[in-house]
């Protein structure tokens, strides 16, 4: 489980399918795979839209803007963008939203060669 501090609390980072689905509905269906792979999508709103799927399954109600007042109290904490992003590409992948199947990776020979 990860864990985020913000507004004092420790917050649990949680992803699933709906949080994802969530995120994508606000950039207009684009799929999160490709804005995340993207440099060009990863901005401020991008971010924003991350933490906020990822905390809302504790907090129904929180809303973008509280999320962007949240974000900026931990910046003026001396935390940064960068800690957030961490923050959240280790709860999406814990949460296994971008597994890979095993069929997608190449085969050993024998030797342990390919």
């Amino acid at each position: 489980m990860i864990y985020i501090k913000l507004d004092g609390k420790d917050r649990l980072l949680r992803y699933d399918i709906n949080s994802v689905t969530r995120i994508e509905e606000l950039f207009g269906g684009k799929s999160l795979i490709t804005m995340l792979s993207n440099p060009a999508y990863f901005g401020f709103s991008l971010i924003r839209a991350l933490l906020w799927g990822g905390l809302r399954h504790r907090e129904k109600g929180l809303t973008l803007d509280r999320t962007g007042i949240l974000m900026q109290e931990y910046l003026d904490a001396g935390g940064s963008l960068g800690d957030i992003s961490d923050k959240v590409m280790e709860a999406l992948t814990e949460a296994g939203i971008f597994k890979t199947t095993k069929e997608n990776e190449p085969e050993e020979d024998d030797e342990g060669l390919n």
